[in-house]
């Protein structure tokens, strides 16, 4: 494998590897980021849904307390018409949005119901006994099928709970929001009570509102079951008369929040008990964010961060290939110099040792020319051949210093072939490392 493929492959996986972590660690943050916030969105809707819970209920109490002083509410108790008490009441109840609306006299007997039916009595009602001691009360209560049935009410409570494992429960108890006040003469004389209410079991009004006002979507509970929603089936319909899992955890009172599944959609819910006046829980408000809303955000910046991270390691590689390129390049051209560096000193070499051969043999000559002169010099003497001699004597003496620089020259030349082999190598790996193969 070639230099620039390793180099580009380093990078490539350097980048790659960043980019990677870079997403999976910004996807995490962003999670729980997001997470935090829509806790902190749910948990301000589910407050505010509970001021409108409170602001109802005050709104009930307020009803109730203003009836309680009506003239003629109070002048047909005073005569006993029950007729127009009860047309009175009926008329009052579809005005101000009240489920059933009745008076009852000073020993708790009811005197005329909104919603017509028999008399009866309230005696056993502990906020109808309250009021008649003088004191105005509201309260969230859970209405007995008896109580439902006096004011006429049933029909409007009665439904099959369907739970997650397709078994279905019949209901016939509701969950409403009631006010009872005192009703007086001018002597200040109690002459009864005026006791009504709401009851939230497929009312809609109140979540409609709260929804319309916060965002989100908002149910009630009547114990586990929802009786009132702005959820909505896959086919539109509200989701009603359907069990929360959830209801268990906040039984003691403690809101609960997590992931919810209605109507087929995951929710970030949150779940605040309603309790009636000695704080036990008898129902629970509902408050709920779709999940997509945070996980379409958390899949949007993903998407964002990897098309970006795609450009910027596609401009990064524009950007380290000409690099990777030059210093192939730069590198393939010195291990063409080193080559011929090394073949200019192998000439060199080669140049040295036909010049050890030649004074080798130069020395050979100057040597028989020696001999020959010694031997002439024995059968022939004269002055030429004394001189003859000296000559001789003295190449002899040069050559002999010409043979240790001679000997000195083919150590160099030694060293030289050990250095030839060396550059050799080095060519030889700048190649490899350059071209991943040895081309020379």
């Amino acid at each position: 494998m070639s230099m620039r493929v390793r180099l580009l492959g380093t990078i490539v996986g350097a980048i790659v590897l960043f980019f990677i972590f870079s997403v999976v660690a910004a996807r995490l943050t962003l999670t729980r980021d997001l997470m935090d916030q829509g806790r902190t969105q749910v948990t301000n809707g589910s407050n505010a849904f509970a001021g409108y819970w409170d602001s109802h209920k005050d709104q009930i109490r307020l009803l109730i307390a203003q009836d309680a002083v009506s003239d003629a509410l109070r002048k047909n108790l005073e005569t006993g018409n029950t007729k127009a008490l009860q047309d009175q009441l009926s008329n009052i109840a579809r005005t101000s949005g009240l489920s059933f609306l009745t008076v009852v006299d000073n020993r708790g007997k009811v005197v005329a119901r909104g919603n017509g039916g028999d008399g009866g009595s309230l005696a056993a009602n502990k906020y109808v006994q309250r009021a008649i001691t003088g004191e105005t009360v509201s309260s969230a209560i859970v209405m007995t099928p008896s109580e439902l049935n006096s004011e006429g009410l049933a029909p409007q409570v009665g439904a099959d709970v369907k739970s997650g494992d397709r078994t279905v429960e019949h209901v016939d108890k509701g969950l409403a929001i009631v006010s009872a006040a005192p009703m007086s003469d001018q002597n200040e004389r109690t002459l009864g009570a005026i006791y009504g209410g709401v009851l939230m079991n497929h009312f809609y009004d109140l979540v409609d509102e709260s929804t319309h006002a916060l965002g989100g979507q908002t149910a009630v509970l009547d114990g586990d079951a929802t009786i009132s929603s702005t959820i909505s089936e896959p086919d539109g319909t509200r989701v009603i008369d359907t069990q929360v899992p959830h209801y268990a955890g906040i039984t003691r009172g403690t809101p609960w929040v997590g992931a919810d599944t209605e109507g087929g959609t995951v929710y970030l819910a949150r779940l605040d008990p309603i309790t009636d006046d000695q704080n036990t829980v008898i129902g629970a408000r509902w408050y709920g964010m779709p999940m997509s809303q945070i996980t379409g955000i958390i899949d949007h910046m993903t998407e964002t961060f990897v098309l970006w991270g795609l450009l910027a390691m596609l401009i990064a590689l524009a950007a380290a290939v000409p690099v990777v390129q030059r210093l192939s390049n730069a590198i393939a051209k010195r291990s063409e110099q080193v080559s011929a560096a090394a073949k200019e000193l192998g000439v060199a070499i080669v140049g040295g040792e036909v010049s050890g051969d030649h004074v080798a043999a130069t020395k050979a000559a100057v040597e028989r020319a020696g001999q020959l002169i010694t031997e002439l010099s024995g059968v022939q003497g004269g002055p030429k051949i004394a001189e003859l001699q000296a000559v001789n004597n003295e190449l002899q003496g040069d050559m002999i210093v010409i043979d240790t620089l001679s000997q000195e020259m083919s150590d160099r030349l030694q060293q030289a072939v050990t250095r030839v082999a060396e550059l050799n190598d080095v060519a030889s790996g700048l190649d490899k490392l350059v071209h991943g193969v040895t081309t020379k």
